[in-house]
């Protein structure tokens, strides 16, 4: 089994058996790369709504991956303060394209102001 495929099956699994995993997660809202182009913006609180515009672009997924971030139920803006993918442990910070931040369980650009119902704390 590769990875994608075991990826898909422990999430399908998960969420049908609300198993703790989770979709989000990373220790900043931008990466090192996209810092030294704005270094005095970054620390701003409304610098990661800014990058979730460039974030959220997923129309070049394929439909199966859509699909998978509709499962897990991402938005780009949590309804939950505490609750958000730049303290989820799943989330992989700047592996997506233009900085973006990307997820464990689905492909695709991940902001760090979204959320799905797979959040899962991250260790501190």
């Amino acid at each position: 089994m590769n990875r994608k495929n075991f990826l898909k099956t422990a999430s399908i699994g998960a969420l049908s058996a609300s198993v703790l995993i989770a979709a989000c997660g990373g220790d900043a809202p931008k990466t090192d790369a996209n810092a030294t182009t704005t270094p005095a913006a970054e620390p701003a609180a409304a610098e990661p709504t800014a990058a979730a515009a460039d974030c959220n672009d997923i129309s070049g997924l394929a439909e199966a991956d859509v699909k998978q971030r509709e499962t897990v139920m991402y938005v780009a803006k949590s309804t939950d303060a505490e609750k958000n993918c730049a303290n989820c442990r799943f989330m992989q910070v700047g592996t997506q394209p233009n900085g973006c931040n990307g997820c464990q369980l689905f492909k695709g650009p991940v902001n760090p102001e979204g959320n799905c119902k797979s959040w899962f704390k991250k260790d501190a």
